[in-house]
């Protein structure tokens, strides 16, 4: 594939839900079907925003969300999303892709498959309304960094190594365990 020039990239996101895996085309009006036979839907209303790191106290965390104006005359959507509740998406994956375009054709008639770009995992449901109909839904989804406050707290002896490597492992036996220094190396 590196001798193919790729023209273009399509943003693509799949939540996975209870009822099923749903496709998305981020920040694109349009359909789209990949060789795989996927459907993806797209809107410009659809937007992901950049994956934080764990850095200056900020906690790692992601956002997809949709915008949308809320037709008075048409079922409430973050009424219905609300019914639903955090439980529907809490602990399940999204997962985000790339689909490369080596022609404008293949918007039509993809000849790649879209390439995993990474896969998250799904934390909450947030909701924002302003003015009479904007609204928007969105979703938070672990960073790449999140089981960094996770991180065991071994200390580097016997036992804590055999814990890391599931098995017992002597070496560690002789460790030196004060800095003490008989002679100086350099005068």
């Amino acid at each position: 594939m590196s001798d193919v020039e790729i023209i273009g990239k399509l943003e693509l996101v799949n939540i996975n839900t209870p009822d099923g895996d749903f496709g998305f085309i981020v920040g694109t009006d349009g359909f789209f079907t990949d060789v795989n036979g996927k459907n993806w839907f797209g809107s410009q209303l659809i937007k992901a925003g950049r994956v934080e790191q764990s850095v200056n106290g900020i906690a790692p965390a992601g956002e997809l969300s949709m915008s949308f104006f809320q037709d008075p005359d048409a079922p409430d959507l973050i009424g219905q999303v609300k019914s639903l509740g955090n439980d529907y998406i809490n602990g399940r994956l999204v997962t985000f892709y790339v689909q490369p375009i080596t022609d404008p054709s293949e918007l039509y008639n993809p000849k790649l498959p879209p390439e995993l770009l990474m896969t998250r995992v799904m934390r909450t449901l947030k909701y924002s309304t302003s003015g009479a109909q904007s609204r928007e839904i969105a979703i938070t989804f672990e960073s790449v960094f999140e089981n960094r406050r996770r991180a065991r707290r071994l200390v580097y002896n016997t036992v804590d190594h055999s814990k890391l490597i599931g098995r017992i492992n002597p070496s560690l036996e002789f460790i030196p365990t004060v800095d003490f220094q008989e002679q100086k190396l350099f005068d």
